[in-house]
């Protein structure tokens, strides 16, 4: 029979280990309002007609919360970096905690608002320094091309917190669809993701991705002889820079998180429909309903994070195309021109060196965060897609069966779903899904413009691009600098 034809038990207690009565929290408002809209949807319907003739109650679950109640630290993160800057209404009352929930929000909005405008300031100032780099040293100097790399990060921030923020709607309506699925899935199978592991999980990728910066950071202010205290904004970066590259990967981890919980329900799906061949306990359209119920979040996570995944794939392409343009030149210049007296003082050279290295470094940390972008959404879709068409699978492997005749019609619309699958699947603003051909695509056109900037390299004809040449004369400690640029 139908789970939602059955009474729940909406206890607000719950029992520790120990056998006492605990006061367990009530699950948050739109849970609540979900469970009644399908208790009173199904409560209407007639009871299928049982398998083997009698109808036995074989689920009596209890209402034990939701995913977004399970998922709250990860939102308070969310909101302290400013991509959810709202709060999620629960309790009772809603007109006692209306105005706190209308202030806390205005808030919210100013200091995302505030954020917006500190990274396109940064961005502003970066944007300066790469036309003093490409004014003094040229296009293809390393410190230059690291300029470029690493300003990237607060306009990938900056916009990240702008297209969060107005799709407030858009987000809450997706954790409104998870917390439906999940209301429907603890019901018919007992099950429920493991949302702490996925939280431990996401929290630990963000506090590793903090630290390596932040380390990088401190080894750099040590090697390079700077003073605590001298310039506030230099001193600032101890945690400006950290953050900025917090704020390029939590929006990828968050996007891997949902697609966990997809998976976690496909995987219980296909359990369950493996078990039919056991015993019959549902028919295949209520498999069929469930089915449909994980291709409406598949929906609500494209429609929520294809903007956000294109924009990661166009940045993280243009940046190892900029990185392979570098490195395929012949004219691209590691060493920064420096004085005569510079030119004369050993540790001077060295601590110019220093600097361009560690300038370097911190590109090589934003390609690395490119590269991982690339990856980690061609896999994420890939493992997604493919673990939704097990599904079919897995329906069609009842087909032998003798009950199976009368439920064609359902498998049929099995196969109809899953062939128009690009439509509804995790995809690139449905333009193409998210597939291992995607991957090996992107790779290809990366590997194809590598082998054409050899070959253009290696060309005769192609003239190459003179930059500045730097005489120094040792007797007269002067400096004489003839410009060949075209």
């Amino acid at each position: 029979m139908y789970p939602f034809a059955q009474t729940l038990d909406i206890s607000t207690e719950d029992e520790d280990p120990e056998g006492n009565s605990i006061h367990a929290h009530l699950p948050n408002e739109n849970c609540l309002m979900i469970f009644f809209a399908f208790l009173l949807q199904m409560t209407s319907s007639n009871l299928r007609p049982p398998i083997n003739g009698d109808v036995k109650n074989h689920f009596a679950p209890r209402l034990v919360g939701c995913i977004s109640r399970s998922l709250r630290p990860v939102f308070i993160f969310l909101r302290v970096l400013s991509l959810f800057p709202v709060l999620i209404q629960r309790g009772t009352n809603r007109r006692r905690k209306r105005w706190r929930r209308l202030t806390v929000t205005v808030l919210l909005f100013n200091v995302a608002l505030v954020l917006i405008l500190l990274n396109g300031y940064l961005t502003r100032l970066n944007y300066k320094l790469v036309m003093l780099y490409e004014e003094n040293f040229g296009l293809m100097h390393a410190s230059t091309v690291s300029a470029i790399i690493s300003g990237l990060k607060p306009f990938i921030a900056c916009f990240l917190i702008a297209l969060f923020t107005f799709r407030i709607k858009t987000h809450t309506r997706l954790i409104r669809l998870i917390d439906a699925v999940d209301l429907s899935f603890r019901s018919a199978f007992r099950a429920s993701p493991p949302v702490r592991k996925y939280t431990l999980w996401f929290f630990t990728s963000s506090a590793v991705l903090f630290l390596v910066p932040f380390v990088y950071r401190i080894v750099e202010y040590v090697q390079t002889g700077m003073v605590f205290g001298e310039e506030p904004l230099v001193d600032s970066a101890f945690i400006l820079v950290p953050m900025l590259t917090i704020w390029n990967i939590v929006p990828l981890m968050y996007y891997s998180l949902h697609n966990k919980i997809v998976r976690f329900y496909l995987r219980t799906l296909i359990k369950a429909l493996d078990k039919e061949h056991q015993r019959r306990v549902f028919s295949l359209k209520f498999y069929y309903e469930q089915f449909l119920r994980i291709t409406v979040i598949q929906e609500g996570i494209g429609t929520f994070f294809n903007p956000y995944i294109l924009f990661s794939l166009s940045w993280s392409v243009a940046v190892l195309c900029l990185t392979i343009y570098f490195i395929t030149q012949d004219h691209a210049s590691l060493s920064q021109p420096i004085t005569a007296e510079q030119f004369l003082e050993k540790e001077q050279r060295d601590i110019l060196n220093t600097r361009v290295h560690f300038a370097i470094g911190w590109a090589g940390i934003q390609v690395v965060v490119a590269a991982m972008h690339i990856v980690l959404i061609c896999h994420t879709g890939m493992l997604t897609n493919e673990r939704t068409r097990q599904v079919v699978n897995a329906v069609l492997r009842i087909v032998p069966d003798q009950n199976a005749d009368l439920d064609r019609f359902q498998i049929a619309c099995f196969v109809h779903k899953m062939t128009t699958q690009f439509m509804w699947g995790m995809t690139v603003w449905r333009a193409f899904p998210l597939e291992r051909s995607t991957f090996f695509t992107l790779f290809s056109l990366i590997v194809t413009y590598s082998f054409l900037l050899l070959k253009l390299r290696d060309n005769p004809n192609v003239a190459p691009i003179m930059t500045n040449i730097v005489t120094i004369v040792n007797s007269s400690n002067s400096i004489t600098a003839v410009d060949t640029r075209p």
